[in-house]
């Protein structure tokens, strides 16, 4: 179990609720079934300098992921937000596209360890 809390704190996730662990088991399958994370689509939005629609998905994968104790992944989520809000300097604009698609493919790769520890957690 160590090696989950790479991303996901269960401690963390249990205290937001009350450590009700049917509550928490729940939360973490609402998490892993309905994230709805789509890292191509993220990509897409990126490349074509749509940054306040791929802010809003990064935004709901930080919620959901602070939701359940994933506090790193939900801070990782947080630098890349503010970089495409334009709220970091450089922000989005500024920066060039091959860096961009660094920051996303490092944020998907990111999620996608998560999600594998909200898996290992369900079990």
């Amino acid at each position: 179990m160590a090696d989950m809390e790479n991303f996901l704190d269960i401690k963390e996730g249990l205290s937001f609720v009350a450590n009700d662990k049917d509550l928490y088991k729940i939360l973490l399958d609402a998490y892993a079934e309905e994230s709805g994370f789509d890292p191509a689509a993220l990509m897409d939005l990126i490349k074509r300098k749509e940054f306040e629609a791929a802010a809003k998905i990064v935004h709901k994968a930080k919620g959901a992921s602070y939701q359940v104790g994933a506090k790193r992944f939900g801070d990782k989520a947080q630098v890349l937000e503010d970089i495409l809000r334009g709220k970091s300097k450089p922000d989005a604009s500024q920066r060039s596209p091959e860096e961009l698609a660094a920051l996303a493919k490092d944020f998907c790769a990111a999620f996608e360890k998560c999600l594998e520890e909200v898996e290992k957690a369900r079990k």
